[in-house]
């Protein structure tokens, strides 16, 4: 894959860096290992609870306060990562030290904290650190990641197939690990997600996640140099790191990187509300009428994803990422109005009837229609995924040519400082909205009463809150400058630069 194929393209006039597709395949496994360990710590309201005896309300706070130290986490190492270089490299060090820290997290918390007999204030101290220290892996790993994408290629048509890759790990690698978990782990202990199951359960993760960092790193070895990293110099000046300065001047002064962050941050609350556990409880078990429907369908919607992943990229090779996030974000929102209607004013509960045998013709098609919008939201958000993961990378290069710093993971860890802060309230927001149709002492459930309030703050939480994240989007994007064609003349920009620096 790849092999022979020239690592240089050039179009009107400006050469672009381009790498070889099994780089790509290998160097994006950093988001395969990521979720290895991410499905692991799913598990962290047991393994708090069975290993150090903390209360499955107290360990709920600890995580949920643990997201505002994973996105302080977030600009402090991409400072660090930003002026630090070894004879290792900068992404394999951060992907290899990510991966340490995680695996000796997991491991106190699975292995050897369980032997320790800690309980009370001791156990909660205990458990506190090691997910400290798992979230100062985990934000190495994801910002090696992220900076990952913008040193593999510069070249408009290649940089959206990098999303594609991360898209078929995020799907493969969960329903693979789900699978080894459940049918092959747990049953060896009664099925009880106890202490020796997690333990047990965690050195695979490990295991699995360090097969995937090694062929990571062996896939962005040759592009993991300092040539790669370096700005713009000026005239008689040597390549200065970036500095505290500099990461501030970006954040205050790059309107593109301001409106990548409103357009990204406002899908992503949107959609966090969304997909709450409650909202999927009204959804498919009252308004549909059985909670099998969401697994099935997730399953199946897998290949789909991945197809539509690989056309969205396709058309934001050709198109530029910023064309493909405004068409197809209005194509969201027409769709969403659709699929509203629908919710609202037809017979929904007749859906999950299929399921219980009901193949009457009104039951049929119900479904169908169910399952043809289901694809079609899913298709067009994989779109505007993938396209968005692009525009990421086009706002870097945008910040080089601005002031002539690199700062690929200043970008990143400004996003999901934000994103993180951010999206921590969609659960919150979902519980207060149900509030106000009755759900105050109890959580909706299964066979509950279809009633017209369910009904409407259901569309309402899935529907109504990401139209107002598009069309922030769209406010977000209208006066974003950088298009297909200024992106040409930005990679034009930055090569003459770096040309006339080095003084040819």
């Amino acid at each position: 894959m790849g092999k022979g194929k020239s690592l240089i393209r050039e179009e009107n006039g400006v050469t672009y860096k381009r790498a070889k597709t099994w780089h790509i395949a290998l160097a994006m496994m950093t988001g395969a290992g990521q979720m290895a360990f991410y499905l692991l710590m799913n598990g962290a309201t047991y393994i708090g609870n069975s290993n150090f005896g903390i209360l499955v309300a107290v360990t709920g706070l600890i995580i949920t306060g643990s997201r505002l130290l994973d996105g302080i986490t977030d600009p402090v190492i991409a400072f660090f990562l930003e002026r630090f270089n070894s004879r290792f490299g900068k992404v394999r060090f951060s992907i290899m030290f990510g991966w340490l820290l995680m695996a000796i997290a997991t491991t106190l918390m699975c292995n050897i904290g369980a032997k320790l007999s800690l309980t009370g204030a001791a156990g909660i101290a205990f458990f506190v650190l090691c997910y400290v220290i798992y979230i100062i892996g985990y934000t190495f790993v994801s910002i090696a990641g992220q900076i990952n994408m913008n040193i593999l290629t510069n070249d408009p048509k290649q940089r959206p197939t990098i999303g594609v890759w991360s898209t078929a790990y995020s799907y493969l690698v969960p329903m693979i690990m789900s699978v080894v978990a459940s049918a092959v782990i747990l049953p060896r202990f009664n099925n009880i997600q106890g202490t020796e199951y997690f333990a047990t359960y965690n050195v695979v993760v490990i295991l699995v996640s360090l097969f995937f960092y090694i062929l990571a790193c062996i896939g962005i070895a040759p592009y993991d140099i300092p040539e790669n990293f370096e700005g713009i110099k000026k005239d008689g000046e040597t390549d200065e790191k970036p500095s505290f300065k500099d990461m501030l001047a970006l954040i205050k002064e790059n309107k593109e990187l301001q409106r990548f962050i409103m357009a990204a941050t406002s899908d992503k609350l949107a959609q966090t509300i969304g997909s709450a556990a409650v909202v999927s409880t009204m959804l498919n078990g009252i308004m549909l009428g059985s909670m099998a429907i969401s697994s099935i369908l997730s399953a199946v919607a897998m290949l789909p994803s991945i197809i539509f992943a690989i056309i969205g990229a396709k058309i934001a090779g050709k198109q530029g990422s910023r064309k493909v996030m405004i068409d197809w974000t209005k194509n969201c929102i027409g769709l969403n109005i659709a699929f509203a209607v629908y919710l609202l004013f037809t017979p929904t509960t007749l859906v999950g009837t299929v399921f219980g045998g009901n193949l009457s013709t009104g039951a049929v098609l119900m479904a169908i229609t169910y399952v043809l919008f289901t694809f079609g939201n899913n298709a067009m958000k994989m779109v505007v995924s993938v396209s968005t993961s692009a525009f990421r990378m086009d706002v870097v290069d945008y910040e080089m040519d601005r002031s002539g710093k690199y700062m690929p993971a200043t970008v990143s860890a400004t996003y999901s400082f934000i994103d993180k802060i951010v999206s921590s309230f969609g659960a919150t927001i979902a519980t207060l909205m149900i509030g106000l149709i009755g759900y105050t002492t109890t959580a909706p459930q299964q066979g509950d009463p279809l009633t017209f309030g369910v009904r409407v703050m259901t569309v309402i939480l899935l529907i109504g809150f990401p139209i107002v994240g598009w069309i922030c989007t769209l406010l977000a994007m209208k006066n974003s400058e950088l298009t297909y064609e200024k992106m040409e003349e930005i990679q034009k920009s930055i090569g003459e630069k770096k040309k006339a620096a080095m003084g040819q």
